[in-house]
């Protein structure tokens, strides 16, 4: 193809409230350094989350026949508009596009990124074990795998998936204004977590461990932004004035959440990676992760903020001990390690080179 030319690249997903929004986005942000152009097959009801006008929408969730007809739907989709690349997210999409993969032009390029693969999270080693068989069965289909983690990507190496599985680290970009809030010693400790509110994101985990803390630290405020979305938990909404509920907000206005706060808590049972965590370095403010998925990998523990045993009597202690002094330390080093380890260059040139490789093959 004329190597001049955009590259045109259709990205799929079932959801992307959360974290997938923040990564499209990202790669809209960026589409001039691809020299791409992307087009969106996202759910109707959600295309408010992504800054393009370029969306087509879908209604198939992960019930019943769901994998089959979001197949179809890309399938449609690719012989009307003819991307050069389409690119699943998610695992629900990724079966989509495994689906689909025989019926796309050989000239279709295929990627696809898990966000986290199912084989990490927190079940039975069962369900596991199966999960890696399939998985790795996946991983062999499109003609790129993006792993999102080095923690996934060396262990998807040891369990043999496909050698076309490439790390490209996630990121977020930084913020356009400095943190304006500083606050000082005395004042309230101010916790947040943004989240869905599901069993994944640990969001029960953080409702039992303010209930442990509202005796002995009743003058903790706790912001709570998001809300379900797998409606795989019984959620609990806990009614106390020092607990404050948001719902989803616009993603440029999460900043100003992270200007409040004095830390951020990350309770999750399963992360490929974390970009709330990034979101919260970049405003220099410490987070406090549980020990799954790659948050070990981001979190330094007792460096740029904690890591605890994704219980919530661990995190209700780790809260319990907080002051605001180390706080600040935390934060100072957590801005660093955005600077240092986690700023978009890299992630940039990585997806340069992904898009160039499969722009040499059709």
């Amino acid at each position: 193809m004329n190597r001049t030319r955009p590259l045109h690249i259709l990205n799929v997903a079932e959801t992307i409230k959360g974290g997938i929004a923040t990564y499209l986005d990202m790669l809209e942000h960026f589409s001039g350094d691809f020299n791409c152009n992307f087009e969106y097959l996202i759910p109707a009801a959600q295309a408010d989350q992504i800054a393009s006008k370029r969306i087509q929408p879908h209604a198939y969730s992960r019930k019943g026949l769901g994998p089959l007809l979001l197949a179809a739907a890309i399938v449609r989709h690719a012989r009307q508009r003819k991307p050069d690349v389409v690119y699943a997210h998610s695992t629900f999409a990724g079966v989509a596009l495994c689906l689909a993969k025989p019926w796309l032009s050989r000239n279709t390029k295929t990627v696809y990124c898990a966000h986290g693969w199912a084989s990490f999270r927190d079940r039975s080693k069962l369900v596991i074990g199966l999960s890696r068989i399939i998985e790795r069965c996946m991983s062999y289909i499109p003609d790129a795998v993006v792993n999102i983690s080095r923690h996934e990507h060396e262990i998807n190496r040891k369990h043999g998936f496909s050698r076309k599985n490439v790390l490209i680290q996630s990121t977020v970009l930084d913020r356009t204004c400095p943190r304006e809030t500083q606050l000082q010693s005395g004042e309230q400790l101010h916790i947040l977590f943004a989240a869905r509110l599901d069993w994944e994101k640990g969001y029960d985990i953080l409702v039992e461990a303010i209930h442990i803390l509202q005796k002995s630290k009743p003058d903790f405020v706790y912001h709570i932004v998001g809300d379900a979305v797998l409606g795989n938990l019984k959620i609990e909404k806990i009614v106390a004035g020092n607990v404050h509920y948001y719902g989803w907000v616009d993603h440029a206005l999460i900043d100003s959440f992270y200007d409040r706060a004095n830390v951020f808590i990350v309770p999750s049972r399963n992360e490929g990676f974390g970009l709330t965590v990034l979101e919260a370095f970049r405003s220099a403010v410490p987070v406090i992760a549980s020990d799954r998925g790659a948050l070990p990998e981001i979190v330094e523990h007792a460096v740029n903020g904690l890591v605890f045993n994704c219980t919530a009597a661990d995190l209700a202690q780790k809260l319990h001990d907080l002051d605001l002094p180390t706080l600040r330390r935390y934060g100072d080093a957590a801005r660093h390690a955005y600077q240092e380890k986690f700023a978009p260059a890299r992630f940039v040139a990585s997806y340069q080179n992904l898009f160039e490789k499969l722009r040499t093959t059709i």
